[in-house]
């Protein structure tokens, strides 16, 4: 059975399980809690050397990166494709799968960090925070970490990083004009929009939408996309999604008792 070591609230995570959903594969779940730097353990580093989620195991094979193990399983499981028909559209799904890894996602680390990040010290206290970063291995790094996550948030960075998005919108706009839509390839579902959901489900919980102003197309499309069953069955629970604009931290602190790799409302 396919194995997936994930975080649910990771816009490429949530990548893989939609590819998963769409197959309708089943798989067995690992949870990594990043929060409590799980996947800078030892028996996780064996696996993914990067530190990163998430990683698949389909037999004796060590699948890392969401896009190539998104392509892997399109083409290991054919019966339900997720590519275009033409080698051109292949293109233009290939070329926005990779802006959203080389591009929106780099954004999505700016904002997320500014408006979710920073509130875990108020919601965990930095005594946890302090705890956890303990398992880092690099120590240097994991007090970086506990700088950021403690210091005001940045509203000039995370401006910059949304008009960055915008103008990107703004591209993709264009690409739906011109393949006609209602998906970015026109009338194929591909791999394309598959990377692109999360990433502005993630905006939407950042309450960024404002990014799709100039670009109707684009927010028609992600209406279209969060209609789809596999979006909805891959979508992270309220409870596992990170604290941020639209879900406030608790007004108690949440102790280390809190349910494995949750984020509580209460």
């Amino acid at each position: 059975m396919i194995e997936l070591y994930h975080f649910w609230d990771s816009p490429c995570c949530f990548k893989v399980r939609t590819v998963l959903a769409e197959k309708k594969i089943e798989w067995k779940p690992h949870l990594i809690a990043s929060v409590q730097f799980d996947h800078f353990q030892p028996e996780y580093q064996a696996l993914n050397p990067h530190s990163i989620v998430p990683t698949l195991i389909d037999g004796d094979h060590i699948l890392l990166q969401s896009g190539v193990i998104a392509e892997y399983l399109d083409e290991k499981f054919p019966d339900i494709g997720l590519k275009p028909d033409t080698p051109a559209d292949r293109a233009t799904m290939r070329q926005w799968a990779h802006d959203e890894q080389a591009y929106l996602f780099p954004l999505i680390i700016i904002m997320s960090f500014n408006l979710m990040m920073t509130l875990r010290e108020k919601a965990y206290g930095m005594d946890q925070l302090r705890e956890w970063s303990k398992r880092h291995p690099d120590q240097a790094r994991a007090q970086d970490y506990l700088n950021r996550v403690s210091s005001p948030m940045d509203e000039e960075a995370v401006n910059a990083a949304a008009k960055k998005f915008t103008w990107h919108m703004e591209r993709l706009e264009k690409q739906i004009e011109v393949s006609g839509g209602p998906w970015i390839c026109g009338k194929t579902y591909s791999l394309a929009d598959i990377s692109l959901g999360p990433i502005l489900d993630r905006m939407e919980y950042l309450d960024l939408l404002r990014v799709l102003d100039n670009a109707p197309r684009v927010a028609e499309l992600y209406e279209l996309i969060k209609a789809r069953p596999a979006f909805q069955k891959a979508a992270p629970d309220f409870e596992y999604r990170m604290w941020g604009p639209k879900k406030p931290i608790p007004k108690s602190q949440v102790g280390p008792d809190a349910p494995y790799g949750s984020f509580p409302s209460k």
